[in-house]
């Protein structure tokens, strides 16, 4: 059975150690036959595996220089970068997508070079641990721009002028939401629950009194009511099983962790920040939080406005976006002008073959099935809450249950984080929607 260079070191210690508690029993010459006899035999086991060792240990500077030099010479020397803005920062940063760090890693690399996901009898338990400033929270977002499995977000497309391009991607709930990082495992914050603004212009003074700490004069006092709160970071996590041929193809296992893991990822998070229930491990989300108003449902548009109102008066906030159901926004969309007479006209949100990103009162809609039916959500969501991510992701694989005998491997995301709403007033909402 073939030895790796750890292992190797690893006996020609333990030879060692054996004979040096040998030589520790005499202070001179060995007087026993029995030790001089086995301290001679682990010194040839030394020198037997030390050959070994060398024979391994330039084996393994070979197999590294190949590596290096198909990754050094894989790469152009003068890569043109796309007018995505945000592709060109990572590229220009050198910032790889989770699933291409995955299979260029050394870990992977070795072990399919070396036939390990092709032996029916292998058992790789390997982690591959992301380079530092990578999040998988971000990564879904900048791939979403084309075809997550195959790359094509770094497609440079071919504008032409004089053609209207209508390939907008549609706003998502986590693109509205700040992410900062943090090495923190909880996140203390001061949170503002109420403000009474009571500043006044105020006379100069004529006269005072002593006893009752009064007179003309007198400076207004406003309120400010705070609250410290704590946020735990907390695990989101998930696996899926995979062959060992499925292991062994490169592109498709970087389509699986960037177009499957990362989504799952991505999908619970989006559900977790609107409606999270802050039981047990769940987030505090937008729709649970105590403090965020709620509104009282007139009809679609005028809900939608009050709702606006709420965000800037009572939360001081610009309200950034609104959050409704699909099912809830169909009927918004619709709606015709005289649809209580026979004959309807045109269409009040504009016709079908309108352009652009939409909007009501100016505000863009994002339609998203995680938001509960029949409930809509106004909100400052960039002043008003923040995702806070420790960016230690890791990819790992291993084997459990019976996948051993199935020729099947186990494949884990995971990520750090929490969520904090700074102010839950710069939030309205209303149900009955």
């Amino acid at each position: 059975m073939s030895m790796s260079v750890a292992e190797a070191r690893a006996e020609i210690k333990k030879c060692f150690e054996q004979a040096d508690l040998i030589e520790k029993k005499y202070d001179g010459p060995i007087t026993d036959a029995e030790d001089e006899r086995e301290v001679k035999r682990l010194l040839s086991d030394v020198d037997s595996m030390e050959a070994k060792l060398q024979s391994l240990e330039e084996t393994e500077t070979r197999r590294n220089r190949i590596l290096s030099g198909v990754d050094r010479y894989s790469r152009p020397a003068n890569p043109a970068l796309p007018s995505n803005p945000e592709t060109a920062k990572i590229l220009e940063g050198k910032r790889i997508d989770p699933g291409t760090q995955f299979i260029q890693s050394t870990e992977y690399r070795r072990l399919k070079i070396d036939g390990t996901f092709q032996m029916a009898i292998a058992r790789p338990n390997f982690a591959v641990a992301m380079k530092e400033g990578t999040s998988l929270l971000e990564w879904k977002t900048l791939l979403r721009g084309g075809s997550e499995t195959s790359g094509g977000a770094f497609v440079v497309n071919d504008r032409r002028a004089g053609f209207v391009d209508i390939r907008q991607r549609e706003i998502q709930v986590l693109d509205l939401i700040p992410r900062v990082t943090t090495d923190s495992d909880t996140i203390e914050y001061v949170s503002e629950s109420t403000f009474t603004n009571n500043a006044a212009f105020t006379v100069e003074a004529t006269a005072y009194d002593a006893t009752a700490l009064g007179g003309t004069g007198a400076k207004p006092e406003s309120a400010l009511a705070y609250a410290i709160c704590t946020s735990a970071v907390k695990s989101l996590a998930h696996w899926i099983p995979v062959t060992n041929r499925m292991l062994n193809d490169a592109p498709m296992i970087r389509g699986i962790i960037n177009g499957r893991l990362l989504l799952g990822l991505d999908l619970t998070l989006e559900t977790q920040v609107v409606t999270g229930n802050a039981a047990g491990e769940n987030l505090d989300g937008l729709l649970h939080i105590a403090g965020v108003t709620m509104g009282t449902f007139t009809n679609a548009l005028d809900t939608l406005w009050n709702l606006r109102q709420s965000v800037r008066v009572t939360g001081r906030g610009r309200p950034e976006a609104y959050l409704v159901h699909p099912n809830d926004w169909s009927p918004i969309r619709l709606a015709r002008e005289n649809a209580a007479t026979a004959t309807l006209g045109q269409y009040l949100m504009g016709p079908p073959n309108t352009l652009g990103a939409t909007t009501v009162w100016g505000i863009p809609v994002v339609e998203s099935d995680v938001v509960t039916e029949n409930t809509a959500l106004a909100g400052d969501f960039g002043q008003g809450c923040t995702l806070f991510d420790r960016e230690q992701a890791a990819i790992r694989v291993g084997t459990i249950n019976d996948q051993f005998i199935r020729n099947m491997q186990t494949i884990l995301a995971e990520l750090r984080l929490a969520f904090v709403v700074w102010r839950p007033a710069m939030f309205a909402k209303c149900t009955g929607f």
